[in-house]
This record gives structure tokens, sequence and C-alpha cells, in this order.
């Protein structure tokens, strides 16, 4: 175990080209029902997720992500 809370964090990078496409294909995602079902199904017995938490990232100008 490194660190506080171990490695139970899980972390993922999503690049969108403006805010109103995050908007616009994150609420599609959200409200999809094959989603829905499947998340409804894995969390039968109680939920699998403590929390969620959204940070929006800047690339800087040295970074290899753009």
């Amino acid at each position: 175990m490194v660190g506080e809370g171990g490695n139970q964090d899980l972390h993922y990078l999503l690049a969108w080209e403006s805010l109103a496409e995050r908007e616009t294909k994150w609420n599609k995602f959200a409200s999809d029902p094959e989603w829905l079902a499947k998340r409804a199904e894995s969390e039968r017995d109680g939920p699998i997720v403590a929390s969620i938490n959204n940070m929006f990232l800047q690339p800087t100008s040295f970074s290899a992500v753009k």
C-alpha cells in the first residue's frame, strides 16, 4: 500500500473538443439504457463506487497530451 487509501482509486482521462461537446456526449452516455441496465445489475447488492470526482485539466505547453 502506498499513501492514504492504498490503490483504491481509478483515474482516467477523456479528451473533449469543448465543454459543450463534453456535456452533450456525457449526458448521452449517462442516459444510455444499456449502460443504466448494466450499472443496476452490477450494483444489485449495493454500490460499488464510494465517490466520483470530476476534474478539468489543461495540458501544459510541453505536454505530450494535445
